[in-house]
């Protein structure tokens, strides 16, 4: 089953909004646009959900877009878990936390809009199938 095309879009837009994301770590830290704290392992990080974001938006798979929201998930809850304690294993703070959970919540709405359109497409076949043959 593949993902319908609103998912795949969105998937390559979240990838997207994942890579330059990885910009603010050229911003100084007293910078006012520097939102997100993001450093040297939070660049891989963000680099993995967005190389996994457009893999699967290219595959359409459903189940590759519950595994980058479990990627960015799990980055998220680790960060939050470490914030502010030693060690800090990506290096962020509470701004770096929110974004992965963003990113998590957003790669898991696709998820369920690529099942779905992907469900519904399948219905359709069979419908049209059953329409032809009957």
């Amino acid at each position: 089953m593949t993902a319908s095309a609103t998912a795949v879009r969105g998937g390559y837009a979240t990838s997207a909004a994942a890579a330059v994301a990885t910009l603010f770590v050229f911003a100084p830290r007293t910078d006012a646009i520097r939102f997100v704290a993001v450093t040297g392992p939070v660049v891989v990080v963000l680099l993995v959900i967005a190389a996994l974001g457009a893999l699967a938006s290219r595959t359409g798979r459903p189940a590759l877009f519950a595994a980058v929201a479990g990627v960015a998930l799990a980055a998220s809850l680790l960060q939050l878990a470490q914030f502010g304690r030693d060690p800090n294993w990506l290096g962020g703070n509470g701004s770096t936390a929110s974004f992965l959970g963003a990113l998590a919540l957003a790669f898991g709405g696709l998820w369920y809009a690529a099942r779905n359109g992907a469900r519904d497409s399948a219905h359709v076949s069979r419908t049209r199938r059953a329409d032809r043959s009957g």
